[in-house]
């Protein structure tokens, strides 16, 4: 995407990932957030249009080399102890969801920009891309 800084970082990892015969999974809040981010004015010059970001997670969800992560219906209840043993404040809920689904799907690594948000979950190994060679 164009003005996405981190965007050649993020696909040279993805590519490799795949290469080296890993898989990639994908949380659908993951792409609940791409839609919210890539239409963002504030954020891009030229944001994606709607229509385009729907277009683009929905392409990512339907890739044969993702797999799809859902949140189970304990994955509420693993957020709300998460939250709440970690003492965690209401910005860091939908983080902290987001790593209860990784965890309830036996995901063991994260890859992200935002690394200081995950690396308080001890069951996620945090990969920044742009620092894997």
């Amino acid at each position: 995407m164009d003005g996405a800084p981190r965007h050649e970082a993020a696909r040279q990892f993805l590519v490799e990932t795949v290469k080296n015969g890993h898989q990639l999974g994908i949380a659908v809040q993951t792409l609940h957030e791409q839609i919210h981010f890539c239409t963002d004015a504030r954020r891009f010059e030229k944001p994606l249009s709607m229509d385009e970001a729907i277009g683009c997670s929905r392409s990512l969800w339907d890739a044969s080399e993702v797999v799809r992560l859902s949140p189970s219906a304990a994955v509420f209840h693993r957020t709300l102890e998460l939250l709440s043993t970690l003492k965690l404040g209401r910005k860091r809920i939908l983080d902290t969801a987001l790593a209860a689904t990784l965890e309830a799907c036996a995901v063991e690594r994260l890859a992200t920009f935002n690394n200081q948000d995950f690396e308080i979950f001890g069951f996620l190994e945090v990969v920044v891309p742009e620092d894997v060679h």
